[in-house]
């Protein structure tokens, strides 16, 4: 068994030294890792806005939902969102329960809605809070701040780690007495988009005069190369 055993670690090793072999190649040869990173601030909210009744029947807490929705909808336009930017889900339908002294009970028949904003210019944020408190919204469930230009940024923080990841092969390359040649194999990763929610608030009069204060991100790429000595 110690003798299988043994053949199995070996062999296991070899594969290991074989797949990483065959990552590199026979020439002379030099490994770096380039990394680039870009700073930026947050300049869009996106709002998930839960809306729901509980009454006798599905048709009259429907309505209720309805006109909420509604004015919701009013309240996002006025502070000049795009329809492009407003979503509005299916609505649902489900008996609403609740549990007395060990018993089941039917509250009512319960209708939800989900809204969804996104706010590309937060400056008005506070404005559009306290119209959404206003037109009746229940309870603002995640508020993910995000970044409209990350693409762009992401291909920025690539460029650099490129850049970084060259200047690191030159000066290796030149301090052993070789020249920088060709470029023999790559493999990056960029920036995953990370949204930072704030925590989830019931709707009130005091949320509308809560100032955003949202720090810098950073956005990170990284480049791992093989490039061939001369």
């Amino acid at each position: 068994m110690k003798i299988i055993k043994s053949l199995g670690i070996v062999l296991c090793l070899l594969l290991s030294f074989t797949a990483v072999a065959a990552t590199v190649p026979d020439h002379a040869h030099v490994v770096v890792t380039g990394s680039g990173e870009v700073e930026a601030t947050p300049d869009i909210a996106r709002l998930q806005l839960q809306i729901n009744d509980t009454r006798d029947s599905a048709a009259t807490a429907k309505k209720q939902v309805d006109g909420r929705v509604e004015a919701v909808l009013n309240a996002a336009r006025q502070q000049g969102i795009a329809s492009a930017d407003i979503r509005a889900s299916q609505i649902r339908v489900f008996p609403d329960y609740e549990w007395r002294d060990g018993k089941r009970i039917l509250k009512g028949q319960r209708v939800e809605r989900q809204v969804d904003i996104t706010l590309r210019d937060l400056s008005r944020y506070g404005a559009l809070v306290d119209q959404l408190v206003k037109a009746g919204v229940d309870e603002l469930g995640q508020v993910h701040f995000d970044i409209a230009r990350r693409d762009r940024l992401t291909e920025e923080a690539m460029q650099k780690a490129i850049a970084d990841a060259t200047r690191q092969a030159t000066a290796l390359a030149e301090g052993f007495g070789s020249r920088l040649g060709s470029i023999y194999r790559i493999s990056s990763s960029g920036d995953t988009p990370v949204f930072r929610p704030e925590r989830a608030m019931m709707m009130d009069a005091k949320v509308a005069s809560t100032p955003v204060m949202l720090g810098s991100e950073t956005i990170r790429a990284q480049v791992n190369a093989v490039f061939l000595l001369k």
